[in-house]
């Protein structure tokens, strides 16, 4: 199981689909607090499952102090090829981002591969998701108005639970309680295809595999370019893919047809400037333009 965690977790930063630099930065953290009244409670579990550490399951919320005001909730799904990253990772600038516009932000943990494959993440997520509907006035949330957001394999995870209505129909919710989902950098959103360009052998390989087995019905369950259907209520979506990634391009594509194909809203965005990792750490930043086009594109679907 060791060795199986290390060849995955070696693929990983070879090709570099998964969380990119894991960023802790109390400091900029304690900064937020001063200046923006936020308020983080860390550690939250959002659901037991036995056997199961109980961190595994649980998430930290950003918040303001004052929780009188219902405010917009973005769930952030950590990327690390679904099989390593933490809630904690690249959250340098993403709460202070959510607080300055009057938002609060979520980030999920979720069980790993190998210990699990699909569709156990996405049941965590789904289960995440469903926690923060239940209890979102408690820190001062709008039930309504709750966005999905995730990058790399957390993007993968956020499209699928916002399009696959077995996910959050398990925990009670339905697709269209989803407000809008926002895709940073995925290339996992069609597994069929993505299997079959894959490598006979080699870290790609055994990372997706350890997520997602070798049979071919699981994939296409799990490939959201493939359940986003004609007459599915699914959110706005808002997806952006780095530079030179042509995989992730591709994937993208796919899937902003698919969504579109239902009725939904769907917008692509290319970063020209970002690779996989840095679109991930500077997301957050005041300047950063793909963070400004994605407040655009939030603002337009929060009341």
């Amino acid at each position: 199981m060791r060795l199986s965690r290390i060849l995955i977790v070696v693929g990983w930063l070879t090709l570099l689909l998964g969380c990119g630099a894991m960023v802790r930065d109390a400091d900029s953290l304690n900064s937020a607090n001063a200046k923006g009244g936020m308020v983080k409670q860390k550690d939250v579990v959002y659901i037991q499952r036995k056997g199961v550490d109980k961190k595994r399951t649980s998430l930290d919320i950003y918040h303001h102090e004052d929780t009188n005001q219902l405010r917009p909730i973005i769930v952030y799904i950590h990327g690390g090829g679904w099989g390593i990253g933490d809630k904690s990772n690249a959250m340098r600038f993403k709460p202070g981002w959510a607080i300055r516009n009057g938002w609060i932000l979520v980030s999920i943990n979720y069980r790993l591969s190998p210990d699990v494959m699909h569709p156990e993440h996405a049941r965590d997520a789904a289960a995440a998701v469903a926690w923060v509907f239940e209890h979102a006035e408690e820190f001062g949330g709008d039930a309504k108005q709750i966005a999905v957001m995730g990058h790399s394999a957390g993007a993968h995870l956020a499209a699928i639970v916002a399009c696959d209505e077995t996910l959050l129909g398990e925990y009670g919710m339905t697709t269209d309680q989803v407000a809008a989902v926002v895709l940073l950098d995925g290339a996992g959103y069609n597994l069929p295809d993505r299997m079959g360009s894959l490598p006979a052998r080699g870290g790609a390989t055994r990372m997706f595999k350890a997520a997602f087995g070798d049979d071919p019905e699981l994939w296409i369950a799990a490939s959201p370019t493939l359940q986003a259907l004609p007459g599915d209520q699914l959110a706005p979506l808002f997806a952006i893919h780095a530079d030179g990634r042509k995989i992730a391009q591709s994937q993208t594509v796919g899937l902003v047809k698919a969504w579109a194909a239902t009725g939904a809203r769907a917008e692509i965005h290319h970063a020209p400037n970002k690779t996989h990792s840095t679109l991930n750490r500077r997301f957050g930043i005041r300047t950063d333009k793909e963070t400004m086009r994605v407040e655009v594109f939030l603002e337009s679907v929060f009341d």
